[in-house]
C-alpha cells in the first residue's frame, strides 16, 4: 500500500511536521517523518468521521493526530475494523443521490411518525402517570388565569345558577370517580358560547352558551361532553403535546411535578386550538352513551353543536378534510343516529 502523506500535531505545541502513515503487520500504524518515528496499533486509533472530502484527523492515544486530504487512503487502512462500518455507511449514503434522497424521505417519515403518534402516546402516558396534586395544581392555575384575560363573573340570576349547579351535581354523582368534579359559570365576551374542560375536573360554562341551550337536555349533552374530556384528560394531553420538550423531560426522568409550570400556557392553548379529531370523537362518544343511559336524546347534542357552530359564523365551516377535528354536521350526524 502506497504510504500516507499526513501532517503530524503532537497536541502541545501548534507546530506541524509533514509524514508518511504505512500500515505494518499485524495490525499496526506506523508514522515517521521529521523527527517522528513511532507505531501504534490499528485498534488503538480514532479517524475522524468522513465528511465529504473535508480533511481527516487520525487521533493517538497519547493526544497527538495527524491530518490528511487522502480520504480514500483512510479508509482502506480502516477498512477491516467493524467499529468503523457505520461511518462508511454514513458516507456511501451521503454520496450517492439515491442514498441520500432515500435517507431524507426515511428522516421525514420518521419525523412524521414521532409526532403523529409518537408524541401523542406519549402525551397519554405521562398524562395518566401526573399524581393528583399535581393535576390540580394545573387545574388551579389555568382557571386563575383565564379569570385574569378571559371570563368574569356570571350575570345568571342566582336561581339558574342553584339550578344548573344541582344538574351538575346530579350527572356527577352517576359517574364513577367524579365526585371532585366542579361547575364554574362564567361570562365572556371572547367566548361567547363555549365550554371548556380544566385538568382537575374543572368544567367552565360560560353564560351565552347557557341563554344557547334551549333545554336542560342539551346542556347535559354538552356538560357530558365535557365531563367525557375531563375522563380521556384531553386538555392536559394536548398541553403536553403542544409542548414536547417537557413531556419528553418529564418522560425521560420521571420529574412529573415540572409539568405544572406550563399551566400559564393552558389558557391560550384552550382558546386558540382546537382537540384533535380523535379526542372530539372519544368525548362524543362518552357523552352519547351517557345520555343514552339515562335516557336523554342523543341528538341534543348535535342540536346544540349546530346553533354554536352558527354563532360563530362562516369561518368555522372549513371543509372537513382540510381538518384535523370533525366536521359539526358529521358529528350532529352521529349523535342523531345514536339511539
Amino acid at each position: 500500500m502506497t504510504p500516507l502523506r499526513a501532517l503530524y500535531y503532537d497536541g502541545k505545541t501548534s507546530q506541524q511536521r509533514e509524514v508518511l502513515i504505512r500500515i505494518e503487520p499485524p495490525g499496526r500504524l506506523h508514522v515517521s517523518g521529521d523527527g517522528i518515528d513511532f507505531s501504534c496499533p490499528l485498534a488503538h486509533v480514532q479517524p475522524s468521521p468522513r465528511v465529504g472530502n473535508t480533511r481527516r484527523h487520525l487521533q493517538f492515544p497519547d493526544g497527538s493526530q495527524c491530518e490528511t486530504e487522502d480520504n480514500d487512503a483512510v479508509d482502506g487502512i480502516f477498512a477491516g475494523l467493524t467499529s468503523e462500518a457505520p461511518g462508511r455507511l454514513i458516507h456511501l449514503w451521503e454520496s450517492r443521490l439515491g442514498y441520500a434522497l432515500l435517507a431524507l424521505a426515511l428522516t421525514a417519515a420518521a419525523l412524521w411518525a414521532g409526532i403523529t403518534y409518537g408524541i401523542p402516546a406519549l402525551a397519554k402516558q405521562v398524562a395518566f402517570s401526573l399524581p393528583a396534586s399535581t393535576e390540580k395544581a394545573i387545574g388551579r392555575n389555568a382557571l386563575a388565569g383565564l379569570d385574569r384575560i378571559l371570563l368574569s363573573p356570571s350575570e345568571l340570576s342566582p336561581g339558574r345558577e342553584e339550578k344548573l349547579r344541582a344538574l351538575f351535581s346530579k350527572m356527577m354523582s352517576d359517574v364513577e370517580g367524579a365526585a371532585d368534579y366542579q361547575l364554574e359559570l362564567r361570562a365572556s365576551k371572547a367566548l361567547g358560547a363555549n365550554a371548556l374542560a380544566l385538568p382537575s375536573g374543572v368544567v367552565v360554562v360560560t353564560d351565552k352558551l347557557v341563554e344557547l341551550a334551549k333545554d336542560d337536555a342539551e346542556l347535559i349533552a354538552v356538560l357530558a361532553h365535557e365531563i367525557g374530556h375531563l375522563r380521556h384528560r384531553h386538555t392536559l394531553r394536548r398541553l403536553l403535546q403542544d409542548s414536547a420538550t417537557v413531556l419528553l423531560m418529564a418522560a425521560v426522568t420521571g420529574d412529573l411535578t415540572s409539568v405544572v409550570s406550563l399551566a400559564s400556557a393552558l389558557p391560550a392553548i384552550l382558546v386558540q386550538a382546537k382537540y384533535s379529531r380523535d379526542f372530539e370523537t372519544e368525548a362524543d362518544d362518552f357523552a352519547l352513551e351517557y345520555m343514552k343511559r339515562h335516557g336523554v336524546a342523543p341528538e341534543s347534542l348535535g342540536a346544540i353543536l349546530l346553533r354554536m357552530e352558527e354563532g360563530r359564523g362562516a369561518a368555522a365551516d372549513v371543509p372537513d378534510y382540510l381538518s384535523t377535528h370533525p366536521a359539526t354536521r358529521e358529528r350532529a350526524e352521529r349523535s342523531r343516529v345514536a339511539r
